[in-house]
């Protein structure tokens, strides 16, 4: 297992799996941190696995100030080249997804296959305004008044009401994200738009989705299927939108398929 070493970027990693084995790359959800994958980890079985806390997430820089979609991918291939790990096969959940697919289409070298659980394109006006308001609000008045409403999207009130582990954990988790790492990752996430450049993902691909997601409308993720050129599409339900963490058998299950697809 490795974290980060004097020289590297300050990004916190653990990396385990054999060293001769395909690496796949995790990218956790907006608000949360490495662990995300605790409940994953047996869909990558006998795989090289690096996972990550996102600049203003878990132990990496609390404090990052502004950035982009664009300089966090960037960030991501920095610590590849830091560690000497050339292609990788990238997992992204959500705001993970969203930095999986600027990677994959600003550095296409380094990409071996894509798969985006609960991930969008692109955001509409009012997706866009809603949360660039939420950033506004976090930086006045704290990560409280979010939470609740945040926790009813991401998890059916089933998942709340049984303390299903992926809630608590997520809970949890964001109880720890500064004001200033959300309102930057908010405003990252407000300028997304890779609709017009999905068709030049050349890789195997693969999207995970829930129809009842309403941070995904459906509609969205079947058009990213669609314009992905070699790209399944497979649905977790009943779910909202972290649907992996509400059913994890039924993830890993699917990415297990995955992975022996695109790695043997």
């Amino acid at each position: 297992m490795t974290r980060t070493q004097p020289g590297e970027p300050g990004i916190h990693h653990e990396l385990h799996g054999p060293p001769d084995a395909p690496v796949f790359c995790l990218l956790h959800c907006f608000g949360a941190d490495h662990r995300y994958w605790d409940f994953h980890l047996s869909a990558f079985e006998g795989m090289r696995v690096l996972r990550l806390d996102t600049p203003g997430h878990g132990r990496s820089c609390r404090r990052p100030g502004a950035f982009t979609l664009e300089s966090l991918a960037r960030q991501v291939g920095e610590l590849l080249d830091a560690l000497r790990i050339g292609r990788v096969h990238l997992c992204g959940v959500s705001f993970g997804g969203q930095i999986a697919q600027t990677l994959a289409l600003d550095r296409p070298d380094r990409v071996a296959s894509l798969a985006l659980v609960t991930s969008t394109c692109r955001y509409d006006d009012a997706q866009r305004t809603l949360w660039r308001a939420r950033a506004d609000q976090v930086e006045r008045d704290g990560i409280e008044p979010v939470t609740a409403p945040l926790m009813q999207r991401w998890f059916t009130l089933t998942a709340a009401a049984r303390g299903a582990p992926g809630f608590l954990y997520m809970k949890s988790a964001f109880r720890e994200f500064s004001p200033a790492s959300f309102a930057a990752a908010a405003r990252a996430m407000s300028d997304l738009d890779t609709t017009d450049r999905l068709a030049r993902i050349a890789v195997p691909a693969l999207v995970i989705a829930s129809p009842e997601d309403p941070g995904v409308p459906k509609p969205v993720s079947e058009l990213m299927a669609r314009l992905i050129p070699d790209c399944d599409l497979c649905w977790i339900e009943p779910s909202r939108h972290l649907a992996s963490l509400e059913h994890p058998g039924r993830f890993n299950e699917l990415m297990r398929r995955f992975v022996r697809k695109v790695a043997g």
